[in-house]
């Protein structure tokens, strides 16, 4: 019993050693890849980033992309899951910059940056960085990138968002304006925010789709609904 008993202890002890290492080689090649990236090193990052998700990914026993939060345990793993979650978002912009025809790495790891923000106590800083892209940014896939905020939250104006592009400069604040000044200020009007929030998302998400005639149409009316808002005040 004694020499059972030290064994197990032994192989565990090796077990807790040898997921210890791997999670500091996983750190180490996630630290790397951040500092090649804001270095614009962009190949360097890459192989950084793939690597750390390799090694993730044999450890949870799935196939490459095919990571999910439920892997995780959200309290304990926390650290792991926003380090995760910035390489995800960094891998989506470096796939922004070289994806021409071929998608489906820059829909992966933005599906994956989704799947990872959504319900997170980051859920937030997410949607923040999606929004800074958007304004500072140069995305060359915008929709990509926009549908990505929509489904993060979108700043909760889900439509006035898809075709911002075609709305005046004032639209989406006045919009918002009235939501929190005129809306908000009743019941039956936080009812129909409520619904709206609840029914919008995938509208704004098939509005993106769109062509540019039909978003052009969409934001006009909106500019109209805007103008005639501020009318009123």
């Amino acid at each position: 019993m004694r020499a059972r008993r030290k064994f197990k202890a032994e192989l565990e002890r090796i077990e807790r050693e040898k997921y210890v290492a791997l999670f500091q080689r996983r750190m180490d090649l996630a630290r790397e890849g951040a500092h090649f990236f804001k270095e614009a090193k962009f190949r360097e990052a890459v192989q950084n980033y793939y690597s750390y998700l390799d090694i993730l990914e044999k450890s949870k026993q799935v196939k490459a992309g095919g990571l999910s939060p439920s892997h995780f345990d959200q309290k304990k793993d926390i650290a792991e899951l926003l380090l995760l979650t910035g390489v995800y978002w960094d891998l989506a912009k470096l796939h922004d910059r070289v994806a021409k025809k071929d998608l489906s790495k820059l829909d992966l790891y933005l599906d994956q940056f989704v799947a990872f923000s959504k319900g997170m106590p980051y859920e937030h800083v997410s949607a923040e960085l999606v929004r800074k892209y958007l304004v500072n940014g140069t995305p060359r896939n915008r929709k990509a990138f926009k549908d990505v905020h929509i489904r993060l939250g979108g700043g909760k104006c889900f439509i006035a968002t898809a075709v911002e592009e075609h709305c005046e400069p004032e639209t989406l604040p006045s919009l918002r304006r009235f939501r929190d000044e005129v809306l908000l200020g009743s019941w039956a009007g936080r009812l129909g925010v409520r619904l709206y929030y609840r029914a919008s998302p995938p509208l704004a998400r098939l509005l993106l789709r769109m062509p540019d005639g039909v978003q052009g149409r969409v934001g006009s009316a909106l500019n109209r609904m805007a103008r005639g808002l501020k009318g009123r005040e």
